[in-house]
């Protein structure tokens, strides 16, 4: 009875069930979606707001929010941690990079950069903080 919480045969492939050390794993995925989703926000945005004439912004913004993207589905199918250090990173330099890139006059440019920033290293931080947190 107990290998029915463990695992269950379907077609020849084993899934993982309802076993309790799968909880906070899947506790966690609800911040790899959510970055997935800030990573194609930011990818998208020198066209939703306007300032692909801004090539280094532009290039900034498809490159870290592709990487955003990346990270986190990987995360999804190999559940590690540090997926949420190299997040926080990027982060990091989304909330710098318009004052790096000299496009922090241009608000168009400079919002969603420390946005999405912002959300991507709350949640990486937020992601972190569980993941090293012991569990009573």
């Amino acid at each position: 009875m107990a290998d029915v919480f463990n695992r269950n045969e379907t077609h020849g492939r084993d899934h993982v069930g309802l076993h309790p050390a799968n909880a906070s794993q899947d506790a966690k995925r609800w911040q790899d979606w959510a970055n997935m989703t800030l990573g194609i926000l930011m990818a998208a945005s020198p066209w939703l707001f306007g300032y692909t004439g801004l090539q280094g912004a532009t290039m900034n913004a498809v490159i870290v929010g592709f990487l955003i993207f990346a990270l986190s589905a990987l995360a999804l199918t190999l559940l590690d941690r540090w997926e949420a250090y190299i997040n926080a990173l990027l982060g990091i330099w989304l909330v710098l990079s318009p004052w790096m890139l000299d496009v922090a006059d241009y608000n168009p440019a400079k919002l969603p950069h420390l946005g999405v920033g912002a959300f991507v290293l709350v949640i990486a931080a937020l992601e972190i903080w569980q993941t090293s947190t012991p569990r009573a």
